[in-house]
């Protein structure tokens, strides 16, 4: 069985444990849970962020106090202290520690430069995800690649295969090249690079700029040189391989050109960077869910076999479920009957959450209509560095204060792992408004289907890959507003309302299609025999 390392920024295990940013922490988290789950050697490497407190988190423990009560432990060494590894960070040697969790057969290590002795800079370092200062970002991708593979070292781990995830990982595959120039002293550092290409794969996530750090010399210098000068290297070295040199350097163009494979998370997502990038080498492994975590309890075992009547009444205590956290977190009552329309994801510009409100004369008319009424929860935050996206999520909050709309569209901030269960477990329809080929994948919307939510949504991501009429209907490209309401007018809600046994046949395909296609066992199968071998 081929050991695996498998390094992200982010990781989702734990509703109580806000390490993530989004989607790549929620499917790192997947994997972790599936490899276990299928008793891989698999061990999974990622940072604790001290100060990753999200807006309307109200634990008042620290993050150390969280990770304990979740399970995860201080790695010990064989004198029963607290095992550190030193590594280089600029002219200061950093000393990391880490917390680790078991999940069946695969671990998870957390790193943490929280370490007496270390300066108070150093100590920073793992405070923030995604630090906003350039500077500690890469402070922190560093230290997530030297100390992630020399705590594995430590742990007597060797690594067939590499995995990193974005351009935040390439350093690892610096580190494994590092690790190798001292098993080999005659190697250049060039040369180590190419000797470990073989175990170095790779994964990206998104088509968008904010997969990587573009640096230039001298920030590469001021917390690499003293690091490449050890090795008979130099920062040309790097930006020679992820840029150009006295230009700049890309982490995510380094990602690529040091690995030996890589791959996408959809078919389009591939397609879109071929066209942006000619000579893209990723190959398409389309994103999957890891069941257990997603599925409502109420549907356990084999839902398909339910008949319709109970498999409906289940649906429905999902759904009434979803509405008691609705009525807690922003106290509107919505109708336990009503289609009820789901849109949740992070507020940015090109997922295009104002296609619902767009017309509020219509939307309010869809709300009350008299036999076929239609009610909308809308969740998700927009990034505080992104204007555009602070902005839409403002016109959605204004939409919901609407009086007009008090008891028929609801805006919830809070867009966890919590919320987010109960939000593809009770949703009758998932609502999906991409631009074509910016959204990579789309896993929110398997994790609906497979409670038996029916997909309303751009023809993006693992959408492009089916036949959509089995399960719902496609955003049109073409005036997508206007069609929006239409179908949702015309279609949708005439489905709902007077063809049960339709609503319950596309019900039971989508339930159908995720376990078969889409889950995060099909996802690591594709990896061990497309990245791995």
């Amino acid at each position: 069985m081929k050991t695996i390392a498998y390094f992200s920024a982010e990781y989702s295990v734990a509703d109580s444990l806000p390490i993530y940013a989004g989607g790549l922490g929620i499917l790192a988290g997947d994997i972790v849970q599936e490899a276990g789950a299928e008793q891989r050697d698999f061990h999974a490497v990622g940072l604790v962020y001290h100060e990753a407190f999200t807006a309307g988190d109200t634990d008042n423990r620290s993050i150390i106090s969280r990770l304990s009560a979740e399970g995860f432990e201080i790695v010990k060494g064989d004198d029963g202290q607290p095992l550190t590894v030193q590594v280089p960070v600029g002219t200061e040697q950093v000393a990391v520690r880490a917390w680790r969790k078991m999940y069946d057969t695969a671990s998870l290590l957390l790193l943490d430069t929280r370490v007496e002795g270390n300066s108070p800079e150093a100590q920073k370092i793992t405070n923030h995800l995604y630090d906003s200062l350039p500077g500690v970002m890469l402070r922190q991708q560093v230290v997530l690649g030297l100390a992630g593979v020399a705590m594995l070292e430590a742990l007597k781990v060797q690594p067939d295969v590499y995995h990193l995830n974005e351009g935040h990982m390439s350093f690892v595959g610096l580190a494994v090249a590092l690790r190798q120039q001292q098993l080999h002293p005659e190697l250049t550092l060039a040369e180590a690079l190419a000797a470990v290409k073989p175990q170095l794969v790779a994964t990206k996530h998104t088509i968008l700029a904010g997969a990587g750090l573009t640096l230039d010399h001298q920030a590469l210098e001021e917390v690499l040189g003293t690091t490449l000068a050890a090795a008979k290297g130099s920062v040309y070295d790097l930006m020679a391989l992820g840029g150009k040199p006295d230009s700049y350097f890309s982490t995510t163009k380094f990602l690529l050109t040091i690995s030996a494979r890589q791959s996408g998370v959809s078919v389009i997502h591939v397609k879109a960077e071929a066209e942006a990038h000619p000579g893209s080498p990723l190959i398409a492994i389309t994103n999957g869910v890891f069941s257990p975590r997603w599925r409502a309890a109420t549907l356990d075992g084999h839902p398909l076999n339910f008949d319709d009547d109970n498999l409906w009444q289940m649906h429905c205590l999902n759904r009434q479920q979803l509405l008691d956290y609705v009525r807690t977190e922003t106290n509107k009552r919505l109708h336990p009957d009503h289609l009820t329309v789901v849109w949740a994801r992070r507020m940015t510009a090109y997922k295009r959450p104002e296609l619902l409100i767009n017309n509020l004369e219509r939307l309010i008319a869809l709300a009350h209509h008299a036999e076929r009424p239609i009610q909308f929860i809308v969740a998700g935050q927009a990034n505080l560095a992104d204007a555009a996206g602070l902005a839409l999520m403002n016109d959605i909050i204004a939409a919901a204060k609407k009086p007009e709309l008090a008891d028929s569209f609801a805006y919830l901030p809070h867009y966890n792992p919590r919320t987010a269960r109960l939000l593809v477990q009770g949703a009758d329809l998932w609502l999906n408004t991409p631009i074509r080929g910016q959204e990579a994948c789309g896993t929110s919307g398997m994790k609906a289907s497979l409670n038996g939510a029916l997909q309303f949504s751009t023809s993006d991501g693992w959408i492009d890959e089916i036949d959509i009429k089995p399960i719902g209907w496609n955003v049109p490209i073409d005036n997508p507003g206007p069609a929006l309401y239409d179908i949702l007018e015309h279609d949708i809600a005439p489905l709902f309302y007077n063809h049960h046994a339709e609503w319950m046949k596309k019900m039971r395909a989508n339930i159908g299609l995720i376990e078969q296609q889409f889950t995060a066992a099909r996802m690591l199968r594709d990896y061990y025999d497309k990245l791995y071998q």
